[in-house]
């Protein structure tokens, strides 16, 4: 029966723009989660929606980019560090684009180990 590593997801969720501040700083993101754990999944063009403060559904292409941090959410200071990481990348996009809010998402998952 394989093992599985406890790990910790972030998933990052970038507005479709074609500024170059956006397509810079998807690319950043990238490669950022690239060299820092390996590699990433970027999942392009997705749909996202909100409810507009006129009550209007709004109609938000993001490209999600995801990647597991060998990271287990279940210990408090690994948690910590997690959520600091998180805390400084959200800062970091919302002084880089025109946003009021960056979604980044986190959660464990376990990978097969064999």
């Amino acid at each position: 029966m394989p093992s599985f590593a406890p790990r910790t997801r972030i998933e990052v969720y970038l507005p479709v723009r074609y500024e170059p501040a956006y397509q810079d700083t998807l690319a950043w993101v990238i490669q950022q989660f690239t060299e820092l754990r390996g590699g990433c999944t970027v999942i392009e063009n997705a749909g996202g929606y909100y409810l507009s403060q006129y009550k209007q559904v709004i109609d938000d292409r993001v490209s999600i980019v995801y990647c597991d941090f060998p990271m287990n959410w279940t210990k408090r200071a690994e948690r910590k560090e997690t959520l600091e990481y998180c805390s400084e990348l959200q800062s970091f996009l919302l002084r880089n684009l025109w946003e009021e809010t960056i979604l980044i998402a986190v959660h464990p998952v376990s990978h097969s180990a064999g």
